[in-house]
């Protein structure tokens, strides 16, 4: 099933931001109430859309 976070996938963006969450979750930081690829793709899009609004 396609979501509006597939294009941000195997990306070095998705990437920082999964391995962060999994250490936060390891250290007992945080826990997900949802789907990992969820929060992860919701971060992405969230800092994609807020750099490309900024120009950057």
């Amino acid at each position: 099933m396609k979501t509006p976070y597939d294009p941000y996938k195997n990306t070095e963006l998705w990437n920082v931001i999964s391995e962060a969450i999994d250490e936060l979750i390891e250290n007992d930081d945080l826990k997900e109430r949802t789907t990992h690829d969820h929060i992860v793709g919701y971060l992405c899009q969230k800092i994609s859309f807020s750099l490309t609004e900024k120009g950057n």
